[in-house]
C-alpha cells in the first residue's frame, strides 16, 4: 500500500505536465485578440462577414440595413427658365419659380453678356462682372428667405468659399468663364456660372429640400444692375454701347428612390429621404457702419440662433471699393466674452490660402480676394483643408443669447463699412448634422 502511494505521483507526472502545457497554451492564446479585419492582431484571417454588405440580405431584406438615400436616388438636372435679353434689361426685376421634382440640391445660373461694335478700351470693375446682379434671393413656398437678398459679388464669394454642395470652387476657373477687355468689337462681353447654395453636404444629401408639391414652389427673385454701361457698375471703362444679357436657370435635384432594390440575393429597402430631411441652410447678410473712420469699435454680429458653418468678412471704403489696408491686424474675435482668435493679417491670409488651396496672386483667378477674410477653423474639416464631405467638427453653435463680437481691433481711417455673410444651418437633429 505504501509503495503504491509513493508510486502514484511519479506515474501521474506525464499527465500533470500535459495539463501544465495546455494551461500555458491557453494563456498565450488569451493574450492575442481575435482578428477583426485588415491590420488587426491575430494569426488567422478574419472570417468573411457578409452581413456588412447591403446586398447580402436574405429574402425580404432581413439581416441588412436600408440602402442609403444617395445610392438609391439619382442626382438629376432640369432647366427652370431661360431669361432672354428682352426680359433682362438694365434695372429689371425678374422672378423665377423653380419646378417641382423631389428633393432640391442647388440651382445653377449661367449668365452671358454679349456686346458688339465696341471701340472703347474696356476694363472691368473690381466686383465685375458678378455685380451685373444687383440683388438676388431665394424664398421658400411660405415666403421665408433661405438666401437673403445679396449682390452678385456676394454670391460669387459664397461660391468660392463655402464648402456646400456645388460651391468651394473659384468661378473664375470655370471653363465657360470669360471677361473680354480691350478695344475689340466684343469688348465688355462676359459669361459666368454662379450657384445658389441649398444642400449643405453631398455625401448624404444633408440640407436638400423637399420640393414635391406642385402648388408650393420655391421662388428666385433677381434685380439686374441699373446700367450696363455705367462706369460705377460692371466696368471701370465701359464698352461703346450696352450689351444684351441672358441667363439660364437650372437645378440639380435628387429623384425619389425606389422603395427597395431586388437582386438574386433578395430585396433590400432604400432610405426614402435625404439625411435629416427638414434641415435648412440659410444665408444671411449684415452691414456694420461702426468701422467708418477707423478706430476700435465694438461690433456685435446680429445673425445668430443656429449652427454657423461659415463667416465671410468684406472691408470696404467710402467708394464701396474692397480694401485690405485698413483691415485690423490683429483682428480680435470674441464668443460670449471669451477671445477665441487674435489674428494677424499675414497669418490669416496664409491660413486661408492653405485651407482653400487658392495660391495664385491675390485678386487673380485661383487666388484670394482683396479685402475678403474667412473666419478660420469653422469649416476646415479633418485635414486642414476646406471640403464638402467632412463632419461638422468646428461649427459654431449659437442661440439668441450668443454674443459674437469683434472688439479690441483697430481699423484704418479710410474704412467705411464691414460686410458679413453668414451661413447658418438649422438641423432637425444633432445626429443629422454630425453624422
Amino acid at each position: 500500500m505504501t509503495a503504491l502511494l509513493l508510486a502514484r505521483p511519479e506515474a501521474d507526472a506525464p499527465n500533470r505536465e500535459a495539463r501544465r502545457a495546455a494551461a500555458r497554451t491557453r494563456a498565450r492564446m488569451g493574450m492575442v485578440p481575435a482578428s477583426t479585419g485588415i491590420g488587426a492582431p491575430g494569426t488567422q484571417p478574419a472570417p468573411a462577414d457578409l452581413a456588412r454588405s447591403p446586398m447580402s440580405a436574405g429574402p425580404g431584406g432581413q439581416g441588412a440595413s436600408a440602402i442609403p438615400f444617395t445610392r438609391g436616388s439619382a442626382l438629376a438636372t432640369m432647366q427652370d427658365a431661360l431669361l432672354s435679353s428682352t426680359v433682362l434689361t438694365a434695372g429689371a426685376q425678374v422672378q423665377v419659380q423653380l419646378q417641382t421634382n423631389a428633393f432640391l440640391a442647388y440651382v445653377v445660373t449661367d449668365w452671358v453678356m454679349t456686346t458688339a461694335g465696341n471701340s472703347a478700351n474696356v476694363a472691368f470693375s473690381a466686383d465685375g462682372p458678378w455685380n451685373v446682379i444687383a440683388k438676388i434671393q431665394l424664398d421658400d413656398p411660405a415666403g421665408q428667405s433661405i438666401i437673403t437678398p445679396i449682390t452678385g459679388y456676394q454670391l460669387f464669394l459664397l461660391n468660392k468659399y463655402l464648402p456646400d454642395t456645388g460651391c468651394r470652387f473659384d468661378p473664375q476657373l470655370d471653363p465657360n468663364y470669360s471677361a473680354t477687355t480691350g478695344t475689340g468689337a466684343t469688348g465688355g462681353s462676359f459669361s459666368f456660372r454662379l450657384v445658389l447654395p441649398i444642400e449643405h453636404r453631398a455625401r448624404d444629401a444633408f440640407g436638400a429640400l423637399n420640393n414635391s408639391a406642385a402648388n408650393q414652389r420655391y421662388l428666385v427673385t433677381l434685380t439686374t444692375i441699373s446700367s450696363y454701361v455705367g462706369t460705377t457698375g460692371i466696368y471701370s471703362t465701359a464698352p461703346t454701347s450696352a450689351g444684351t444679357l441672358t441667363c439660364q436657370f437650372s437645378q440639380w435635384y435628387w429623384t425619389a428612390p425606389p422603395a427597395a432594390i431586388t437582386t438574386a440575393q433578395g430585396s433590400v429597402p432604400v432610405a426614402q429621404t435625404p439625411a435629416g430631411l427638414g434641415s435648412v441652410g440659410f444665408v444671411r447678410y449684415e452691414r456694420h457702419n461702426e468701422v467708418s473712420g477707423g478706430g476700435s469699435p465694438m461690433i456685435q454680429m446680429n445673425n445668430v440662433g443656429d449652427y454657423i458653418s461659415s463667416l465671410i468678412f468684406v472691408d470696404r471704403n467710402s467708394s464701396n471699393a474692397r480694401q485690405s489696408t485698413d483691415w485690423p491686424s490683429p483682428f480680435s474675435w470674441w464668443v460670449n466674452d471669451f477671445q477665441v482668435h487674435q489674428l494677424f493679417s499675414n497669418v490669416w491670409l496664409r491660413r486661408m490660402a492653405r485651407a482653400y488651396r487658392y495660391t495664385a496672386a491675390i485678386g487673380s483667378a485661383g487666388g484670394l480676394d482683396t479685402g475678403v477674410y474667412i473666419l478660420p477653423a469653422l469649416n476646415d474639416g479633418l485635414f486642414d483643408y476646406v471640403d464638402n464631405y467632412a463632419p461638422a467638427n468646428q461649427y459654431l453653435a449659437t442661440d439668441a443669447t450668443t454674443k459674437l463680437q469683434i472688439r479690441g481691433s483697430t481699423w484704418g481711417s479710410t474704412a467705411s463699412y464691414l460686410e458679413v455673410l453668414t451661413r447658418l444651418l438649422r438641423p432637425v437633429s444633432g445626429a443629422a448634422l454630425f453624422s
